[in-house]
């Protein structure tokens, strides 16, 4: 089988995992050199989740400082501030006072009462600025970041035509609303040489590798003929040669106007035998046709 390596690596020490994870992300950890942690890049691609959690950790912990610092002035630096109360709610009366600072809200009824006082409340006003200058910038990244949110098929299978060739199949589709226009699939097998750790690639042509626009589900199709990588392929094969089927897709996303990619791979476990996909799509009573995006998955066996 010819092999052109597409830039995942061909010759190993030992077997690797799934080349590309079902979030499209690399098997691949970086060591030693130059490299250093990229923040934005993190905090851009995070899930929200954990970027909220990590904005309210960190908002939290500067204000918290800024107030031990407070309390360590004393607070009859802070006219307003009736002392004392307790070391809880003297805490809690400094941390209230630099969040108020940190914000620029400003209520009045607490100020600094001394040159030392006014320094870290005026420093802590300039942090404040830049800290919600760089929040600001970073949700801007995560809201105009383009990304394309294309649902696969939990597994491919291997069907069959009406003639009866043999064909690999997976299904996609899109979870989103917006319009995909001219969007592209490009499919590649990668195997391991028999007795090695060595990886081939092939490409995998396809029924149709692309379509002019995406409301519906979308199922892509490589016939195994005698000039398919895969042809006289059975399950013990992919199995043996740790078989696994590398999708890239491509298409222009019309609310953003810019490209956008999805990635996804399936392993000899993911594929199943002699199954076709059930339709994921109706028309309803007003005539409108209706994707179930449950029904993507479905699949029945091959009639006899």
């Amino acid at each position: 089988m010819a092999t052109l390596d597409p830039g995942i690596g061909e010759k190993f020490s030992r077997r690797t995992k799934r080349a590309i994870n079902h979030d499209g992300s690399f098997n691949v950890r970086r060591r030693g050199g130059p490299h250093r942690f990229d923040a934005y890049q993190w905090l851009v691609q995070m899930d929200w989740g954990p970027f909220i959690g990590v904005v309210v950790l960190f908002f939290g912990v500067l204000n918290a400082v800024f107030a031990a610092i407070y309390l360590l002035l004393g607070l009859e630096n802070l006219p307003g501030v009736t002392t004392p109360r307790g070391a809880w709610q003297d805490f809690l009366s400094a941390l209230f006072f630099s969040i108020q600072t940190f914000t620029s809200v400003g209520y009045g009824h607490v100020y600094p009462g001394s040159n030392g006082a006014g320094l870290v409340s005026s420093l802590e006003a300039l942090v404040g600025v830049l800290t919600f200058a760089l929040a600001t910038g970073l949700l801007y990244g995560r809201f105009s970041r383009p990304t394309a949110r294309i649902h696969f098929s939990n597994t491919a299978i291997i069907s069959r035509r009406p003639d009866g060739t043999p064909s690999l199949q997976f299904r996609i589709a899109n979870q989103r609303s917006n319009i995909l226009i001219d969007l592209q699939a490009r499919v590649l097998v990668k195997t391991i040489e028999p007795g090695t750790s060595n990886q081939k690639y092939a490409f995998l042509p396809l029924e149709r590798d692309a379509v002019s626009f995406f409301p519906l589900s979308w199922t892509i199709v490589h016939d195994i003929t005698p000039e398919s990588p895969l042809y006289g392929y059975g399950p013990e094969d992919y199995q043996a040669q740790d078989v696994e089927i590398i999708i890239q897709l491509k298409g222009y996303d019309d609310t953003f106007a810019q490209d956008v990619h999805a990635r996804n791979s399936y392993t000899h476990e993911e594929i199943e035998w002699h199954r076709r996909f059930i339709r994921a799509y109706e028309v309803d009573d007003d005539g409108i046709a209706v994707i179930d995006l449950d029904q993507l998955h479905r699949t029945e066996p091959l009639e006899d």
